[in-house]
């Protein structure tokens, strides 16, 4: 299930202002507050079951028994608390008002309703985020409705408390994935079976019988493994094994398209004959020093170590073999229409809706061929490729006239940040703090430990505000657009820019009896806008 993250009005206060209310006077007096739902997987995922649940049933609710009013609705959904490494943006876009004590377009807001504190905080830095802007003036509340509890912020213990409780929540989650990691790296070291999804080739779990998950081959789908092995050692592409499974109806273990990348990791994964790949690394024998053979069914002979190593230098050229997976910074866009483009091949005799509509990709120049061309990417068609040059020049055309058309007359939008007044009060009590303290009325101590507060306070109120600088910059890139700025732009910022207008670009194929080499033809181009800004 794809992760996404909301902000947004809540529903009865959207309907009051269309009735022609105002925010005051729907609020009546309440305390405006946000609710936060969170969940690591909804497993259900029928419309967001999960967490619409804790809004609905139970944040909403606990608002209105306290005399609340939920004002903000802040959602991410399927996205974990307990790794430092994945950002919440609904929660940080929530502590970001929090702080400012009022949403973007000046709804109030005073405090968080939900329903645990695993929901919202795991960590201690997230802890702190929320404790800060909760506590930026003497207005913050929080509850949450599982234990029914009013946390009150302000406590001395509070600040304490909340730490050790997410530094708990931290430290047992770092657990966690070390008594996993050294079980998975123990029971591979006795050619044990690990766990995971089900490799193909080798049947599932039945509880019935006893027998364990990818432990037994299955007789259908070794055979066509063992075949696949066969034509990558007559040096058949991945890509052409891929469209071998298709043409014979062979379905993937997830069901999805069979493609070169699966391919190529099925043939080069060394279970098929009693390997395994540990961080990298084959599993060894400590007494052998040879690989360790796991203890579940084999392809047999022929389907050995050497014919895998084959394989594997087929793959991997330079020599390495299964390099430890690493995170890295995004890909450089290398191809200007790449990402829009998609096929148009549709077999004779079907109708339009049998589009193909895969994805295109580029590929550069190569042996008699002068010019790149942007192919179908799918193993299954592959039947439509055009010159890359001419397609780039007629997208840029379409793009850059859109541009012009729609953001020419735009001029940048400076909306103000709506947090200045909270940075601009922080400010002034830290400048009546050092006064008081330049007057004596207030000791070196009692200085030092309200300054400390305030200056880590300025400093994320500092930090959200330019957060939404940037924000905003990255939305005014387009604002009074000309032709003269295509030309400065670079290829990432060509892409941003033709993926503001455009939908898709659909490559459609040279009619049949019509020459490769014969003139471009524009009209084999079909362009898909997206709805004017």
């Amino acid at each position: 299930m794809a992760t996404t993250s909301t902000w947004e009005m809540h529903p009865e206060l959207v309907e009051a202002l269309k009735s022609g209310q105002t925010v005051e006077e729907w609020l009546a007096g309440r305390c405006p507050v946000c609710s936060y739902a969170r969940i690591s997987r909804d497993l259900q995922q029928v419309q967001q079951i999960g967490v619409a649940r804790q809004h609905g049933l139970h944040n909403d609710v606990a608002a209105a028994e306290l005399g609340w009013a939920v004002v903000y609705r802040y959602t991410d959904n399927n996205i974990t608390a307990a790794d430092p490494d994945v950002q919440r943006p609904a929660f940080l876009q929530m502590v970001r008002d929090l702080r400012a004590r009022q949403t973007e377009d000046g709804i109030p807001v005073r405090g968080i309703v939900a329903v645990e504190e695993e929901r919202v905080v795991r960590l201690p830095e997230d802890y702190l985020k929320l404790y800060r802007a909760l506590t930026v003036d003497d207005d913050g509340v929080l509850y949450y409705t599982d234990k029914r509890q009013l946390v009150d912020v302000y406590a001395e213990v509070e600040q304490t408390r909340g730490l050790m409780s997410s530094s708990m929540g931290e430290t047992e989650v770092r657990k966690v994935k070390r008594r996993a990691k050294r079980s998975t790296a123990d029971r591979a070291a006795e050619g044990k079976y690990t766990g995971g999804t089900r490799r193909f080739g080798w049947l599932g779990q039945d509880q019935t019988t006893g027998r364990k998950q990818n432990e037994k081959l299955d007789p259908i789908e070794a055979a066509y493994l063992r075949k696949a092995i066969d034509m990558k050692r007559e040096q058949k592409g991945f890509s052409t094994i891929a469209r071998w499974f298709i043409a014979e109806g062979v379905p993937s273990v997830h069901g999805g398209v069979w493609s070169a990348s699966t391919v190529a990791q099925m043939l080069t994964n060394p279970a098929w004959w009693g390997g395994r790949i540990l961080n990298g690394e084959l599993v060894l024998d400590p007494e052998t020093g040879q690989p360790k053979i796991g203890d579940w069914e084999t392809l047999g002979p022929g389907y050995d170590q050497a014919a895998w190593d084959e394989i594997c230098r087929m793959r991997w050229p330079e020599g390495k073999v299964a390099a430890k997976k690493v995170k890295k910074k995004k890909s450089v866009r290398k191809y200007q229409s790449t990402g829009i483009l998609r096929c148009g091949w549709v077999e004779e005799g079907q109708g339009v809706e049998e589009m193909c509509l895969h994805g295109m990709v580029g590929r550069p120049p190569y042996g008699a061929h002068k010019w790149g061309n942007y192919v179908c990417n799918s193993p299954s068609c592959r039947k439509v490729s055009r010159r890359m040059d001419k397609i780039d020049h007629a997208v840029e055309g379409i793009v850059v006239r859109t541009l012009e058309q729609q953001f020419s007359t735009i001029t940048p939008e400076e909306k103000p940040w709506h947090g200045q007044r909270t940075l601009d009060d922080l400010l002034a009590r830290r400048q009546e703090l050092k006064d008081k303290y330049k007057q004596g009325i207030v000791d070196l101590s009692d200085y030092l430990e309200f300054k400390d507060n305030l200056d880590l306070q300025v400093k994320a109120s500092q930090d959200d505000r330019d957060a939404f600088l940037k924000e905003q910059a990255a939305k005014n890139f387009l604002a009074g657009f000309t032709k003269a700025r295509w030309d400065t732009f670079d290829l990432h910022q060509k892409g941003i820019a033709i993926e503001t207008v455009l939908q898709a670009v659909i490559v459609h194929p040279i009619p049949k009896g019509r020459s490769r080499r014969a003139p471009f033809d524009p009209s084999l181009i079909e362009v898909v806008f997206k709805k004017p800004h």
